[in-house]
């Protein structure tokens, strides 16, 4: 069986998981010429270091994490590569919404796609009206698609995240206007 090899979007959807996991402290995975390390150590050797023992105490506050992503097989001399970071998300507050206006969240970390195949029409436009159980998007994590249903009736007032832009956990994608 051949595997193919990592797409960035993949990649940055495990880095992101990895953040939002506290009780991961390091990751390292390796696929084929991709090495990625993650470590909430103040400490980062571009790798796993191999003295530490597993009985060591946990640093007292988790620091920001290290994420170094290179091909395995590079030279040690080689520069280090750059880290991997979130891009800006659009920040709605719940105070920020209406009465009758409810924000749609992202259940988990993934790329959200406005369409069920690309080059189909999207599933809501602004403006659209749903119900409880419209799909309003999907989110994508490894291969694995999930369907985002609406939970309300209303009318689709806003998007707040682009097609195939990767979403956090709890980020805001869709504000829906209550009917009635």
């Amino acid at each position: 069986m051949s595997l193919n090899a990592p797409d960035i979007r993949e990649l940055k959807a495990i880095v992101d998981w990895a953040n939002l996991t506290q009780d991961v402290r390091e990751l390292s995975l390796k696929f084929g010429d991709v090495e990625l390390f993650i470590s909430r150590d103040q400490q980062s050797s571009g790798s796993p270091s191999a003295s530490t023992p597993a009985s060591a105490a946990p640093a007292p506050a988790p620091a920001a994490p290290v994420v170094t992503a290179a091909p395995a097989a590079a030279p040690a001399a080689a520069p280090a590569p750059a880290a991997v970071s979130a891009p800006a998300a659009p920040s709605v507050a719940a105070s920020e919404l209406a009465a009758d206006e409810v924000l749609i969240k992202a259940p988990m970390v993934g790329i959200f796609y406005a369409s069920p195949k690309p080059g189909a029409p999207n599933f809501v436009s602004v403006g659209d009206s749903v119900t409880a159980e419209s799909v309003l998007c999907i989110v994508e994590v490894m291969k694995l698609m999930s369907n985002i249903e609406a939970q309300v009736e209303g009318t689709v007032a806003r998007i707040l995240v682009e097609n195939e832009q990767a979403v956090e956990f709890g980020q805001p994608l869709m504000v829906i206007k209550r009917h009635g």
